[in-house]
């Protein structure tokens, strides 16, 4: 028997979704507008709306940004449509790739305009994965990971308490880069890369700071070993 790698099965699942809500659903709703049953009627009102904003997302030329959005609004309406035919587990692996190829955004591209539209994309992800589906998730494998979720939601909770609208966007930008930030640490294989490319945007939010590498070598004195060095260099930063 062969065993499917996790990016066939991946692809396999936003195609099911995809073959439904474009193919199955309209139809599904124009039954439900024909019918008398309010109840019914208010029921599907999140859906067309997440239906026809799936609609805007797929006209025109698609580039990877795009796709990645196009993604974003199939679990959506996943998480509504099949909630217990799509198990959570699953869900969370798509939220979670979803989230790792935005991140890759950031890597082929030295354009500050789109770079900044990377990082607002990686936040959108996070902001839906979180509202939708880790805010409705009652079992958790690791009691650490609850902890620093509920840390996480209360600073984001806490959003709404301010009015101005650039600080609002400042602050939760951080909020979500932080967080992610410390995901990013607890990774197998570490994206050095992308990691600095936080910490980068990280300082110029103001939620980090650098600190001067006062390092120096003397005469026969053992030098520090390569990864010491690029810790020197790239990690001499301090949260705010």
């Amino acid at each position: 028997m062969k065993i499917e790698g996790p990016d066939n099965i991946y692809d396999k699942i936003f195609n099911a979704l995809e073959n439904y809500i474009s193919e199955v659903l309209p139809v599904k709703i124009r039954q439900v507008m024909k019918e008398t049953d309010l109840v019914k009627k208010e029921e599907y009102k999140n859906v067309i709306l997440e239906h026809d904003r799936y609609e805007s997302a797929i006209i025109g030329k698609l580039d990877k940004k795009d796709e990645i959005r196009r993604k974003i609004i199939l679990l959506g309406i996943s998480r509504i449509l099949f909630t217990h035919s799509l198990p959570l587990v699953a869900a969370e692996e798509c939220y979670m790739q979803l989230i790792k190829d935005a991140r890759e955004l950031l890597l082929i591209t030295s354009n500050l305009t789109k770079r900044n539209k990377a990082f607002e994309l990686v936040i959108d992800i996070m902001e839906e994965y979180h509202q939708k589906l880790v805010s409705t998730k009652v079992y958790w494998d690791k009691p650490e990971e609850r902890e620093n979720h509920k840390k996480f939601w209360n600073e984001y909770k806490a959003l709404e308490e301010i009015n101005d609208e650039k600080a609002y966007k400042k602050t939760k930008q951080a909020i979500f880069l932080k967080y992610d930030l410390h995901n990013l640490y607890k990774e197998e294989v570490r994206r050095e890369h992308i990691i600095e490319a936080y910490k980068t945007k990280l300082v110029e939010l103001g939620s980090m700071r650098e600190i001067p590498n006062n390092y120096k070598t003397r005469g026969r004195q053992t030098r520090k070993n390569n990864h010491n060095k690029l810790q020197n260099k790239k990690e001499n930063l301090i949260w705010k």
